[in-house]
């Protein structure tokens, strides 16, 4: 019988499937610093003024620290 500490709480299972960090654009309202740069642990994502956020395929290491600091949700992992 199998089973995990999760569920025996009552809880679900981490999701374990691999995400990647996506920025939609459309979401940004562009007016401002975003607080999601600055929270990155490794460096990924960067800004022009006040455009939406790019994010560095190279260094991000899919986290998804940044997506709790981006209040109107442009910043999402998504699954591969």
């Amino acid at each position: 019988m199998a089973f995990s500490l999760a569920s025996l709480f009552g809880l679900k299972a981490p999701d374990t499937t691999p995400k990647t960090l996506a920025i939609l654009k459309h979401r940004c309202p562009q007016n401002h610093r975003c607080p999601a740069v600055a929270a990155c642990p490794a460096g990924a994502l960067s800004q022009k003024g006040q455009k939406a956020p790019t994010v560095d395929r190279s260094r991000c290491i899919n986290r998804g620290k940044c997506t709790r600091y981006c209040f109107p949700k442009a910043l999402v992992m998504e699954k591969v």
